[in-house]
C-alpha cells in the first residue's frame, strides 16, 4: 500500500509537469474572472458535499465497528491461546485503520486531479477567447469530471465498509484472518482502479489542451510558429 501511495504521488506530479509551458502561463489578463470564480465555487461545493457524505458514513461506521469488535471478543473466547486472541483483535483494528488511511489518500489524489483539471479549464478558456477550437478539450474535461465523480462515489461506498473476521476454530485462525484481509484488499483495489481512471482521463484532458493550435494574426508565417507549437 505504501508503494501504491508513492506511485500515485509520482504520477500526479508527472501530470502537472506534462502540461505544456505555453499552457501554464499566467492567463489572468485575458480569461473571464466570473467564469473562473464560478468554476471554483462549483468545485468547492462538490468537495463540501462529498466530504459531508463521507463524514456521515464514518460516523455511522464508528458505531458498527464498536459493535463488531465486541462481537469479535466474544467469539474469540473459544480460542484458548490468549496471545492469539490479542493478535486477531490487533489485525481487526489494523484493517479498519488501513481502509480509512487508503481512502483518505485516494481522496487527496482526486483533489489534486481536480485542481489540475481546473487549471486546464482556465487555459482552455483563454485559448477559446483567442479564437482556438477547444471542443476536444471540453469533451476531455467532461470525461475527466465524470471519472472523478465516479471515484468519489466509490470512496463514499467503501468508507461505510468494515470487515468481520469469522472465527471457525483455533486451528483455522490464519485462514479466517486471511479471508477478511483478502476481502479488504479486493475492495481497495476496485477503488484504486476508479482513481486511476480519473487520473488517466485528466491526463487526456492535458494532452488535448497541448494539441490546441493558437490562432495567429499572421497566417503567412508558418515555419517558426509551427515549431514553437510542437514544443
Amino acid at each position: 500500500m505504501i508503494i501504491l501511495k508513492k506511485a500515485f504521488a509520482i504520477s500526479v506530479c508527472a501530470l502537472v509537469l506534462a502540461l505544456p509551458v505555453a499552457a501554464l502561463e499566467d492567463a489572468t489578463s485575458t480569461r473571464s474572472v466570473d467564469r473562473v470564480e464560478a468554476r471554483r465555487e462549483t468545485i468547492e461545493q462538490r468537495r463540501t458535499e462529498f466530504e459531508g457524505r463521507v463524514e456521515q458514513r464514518r460516523a455511522d461506521l464508528k458505531t458498527r465497528i464498536e459493535q463488531k469488535r465486541a462481537e469479535l471478543r466474544e467469539r474469540l473466547q473459544t480460542i484458548r491461546d490468549e496471545n492469539k486472541r490479542r493478535i486477531v483483535e490487533r489485525i481487526d483494528r489494523q484493517m479498519d485503520a488501513l481502509n480509512e488511511r487508503m481512502l483518505k489518500h485516494f481522496e487527496a489524489v482526486l483533489n489534486k486531479l481536480e485542481g489540475i483539471l481546473s487549471r486546464i479549464s482556465d487555459r482552455a478558456d483563454r485559448a477559446e477567447s483567442n479564437g482556438s477550437d477547444v471542443s476536444s478539450v471540453r469533451s476531455a474535461i467532461t470525461e475527466a469530471q465524470d471519472k472523478i465523480a465516479a471515484a468519489r462515489s466509490a470512496i463514499t461506498n467503501q468508507t461505510g465498509k468494515t470487515y468481520t473476521i469469522e472465527i471457525t476454530g483455533e486451528e483455522r485462525l490464519k485462514v479466517d484472518v486471511g479471508s477478511a484481509r483478502r476481502a479488504l484488499h479486493s475492495d481497495l483495489v476496485k477503488v484504486r482502479e476508479t482513481v486511476k481512471a480519473a487520473h488517466a482521463a485528466t491526463k487526456n484532458a492535458a494532452t488535448a489542451l497541448a494539441k490546441v493550435k493558437p490562432i495567429t494574426s499572421h497566417p503567412e508565417a508558418t515555419s517558426a510558429p509551427e515549431t514553437e507549437e510542437e514544443e
